[in-house]
């Protein structure tokens, strides 16, 4: 049988070809929670916007990165040809948002019914031995009709720049995808703060440089321990610290190798300011261009999105 085995990333694909597992393996890599997701644009165009992306903030050769991308759309281009696609994932934003552009896409093919599956798991595919993860097969199931609906308007919402059509679709979620909902909750929390005006990445960051981590491995460790279900790299950790020193309004200082608080970042960290009032915002997640002029901001109290204009 020919099977297209899809995952998130090169370490899973590395356990695949040590454990023999046939097939075509597919990483798909991008970072979906950080940077512009265009609406409309079919996933070559889509895939050349993330290769801009991704190069500017250091994730690698644009060249390279545009090659890579036109072998993965190439190779998922080629999805008639299998007489099975299983997608195997975790239960973390980064996975989660992977698995709706994918399903996105395989959704208005004509494939076989039952033909798509997913192994959803809730352990790090990557950090498992070769063997267990070979018998997560047993767990493989069949992406559903409701499945495939949910996964087109989900990702059509996430990249409309109306978030709060995703936090409504957030809210039903069919029960075949297990971590869907707390993965969608987690991106919202990305949004500013309605009080402060920092996400739950910047506002984790303040907190464990005021109780005395200071250098940027021992903020990126403390923070990413902070996960139910850990997504971030450390060079998307990185754009994050970069953010957060930037002028006019910096809430951190570089000094030689280590971070501190700035008297903003301070208080800002005990609730007693609002970072936009002082700092200018220009920021994508999907396809929601957060400025200062317009933006959302996460209510957690509420769990609902602010309009501000």
């Amino acid at each position: 049988m020919q099977t297209l085995h899809v995952t998130n990333g090169d370490s899973v694909v590395y356990l695949w070809r040590k454990a023999g597992l046939v097939g075509t393996l597919l990483a798909w890599r991008d970072v979906l929670h950080e940077g512009p997701i265009p609406p409309e644009l079919p996933l070559t165009e889509l895939s050349r916007v993330r290769v801009q992306y991704l190069a500017g903030c250091g994730h690698g050769n644009a060249i390279k990165l545009g090659h890579e991308f036109e072998k993965r759309d190439a190779t998922i281009a080629r999805c008639n040809e299998f007489e099975e696609i299983v997608l195997w994932f975790e239960h973390d934003l980064y996975d989660q948002l992977q698995l709706l552009q994918i399903l996105d896409y395989l959704s208005a093919r004509r494939l076989a019914p039952g033909s798509v599956q997913a192994i959803q798991s809730e352990e790090f595919l990557g950090m498992m031995e070769a063997s267990e993860l070979l018998a997560l097969r047993t767990r493989r199931r069949p992406i559903s009709g409701e499945q495939f609906a949910f996964a087109r308007e989900a990702w059509a919402a996430f990249r409309s720049g109306r978030p709060r059509e995703l936090l409504q679709r957030s809210r039903s979620v069919p029960s075949g995808f297990r971590s869907m909902e707390a993965g969608l909750r987690r991106l919202f929390e990305e949004f500013p703060s309605v009080d402060r005006g920092i996400s739950r990445t910047q506002r984790e960051t303040l907190e464990a440089l005021a109780h005395g981590a200071s250098r940027d491995d021992e903020l990126f460790r403390t923070v990413q321990a902070q996960e139910d279900a850990a997504f971030m790299g450390d060079r998307t950790f990185g754009r994050h610290l970069a953010e957060l020193a930037a002028a006019p309004a910096p809430l951190i200082a570089h000094v030689e190798d280590r971070y501190r608080l700035t008297p903003l970042g301070e208080r800002v960290n005990a609730g007693e300011a609002d970072w936009l009032d002082a700092q200018p915002l220009d920021r994508w997640i999907g396809g929601t261009h957060l400025t200062s002029a317009h933006h959302w901001r996460w209510d957690s109290t509420a769990a609902e999105l602010i309009e501000r204009t």
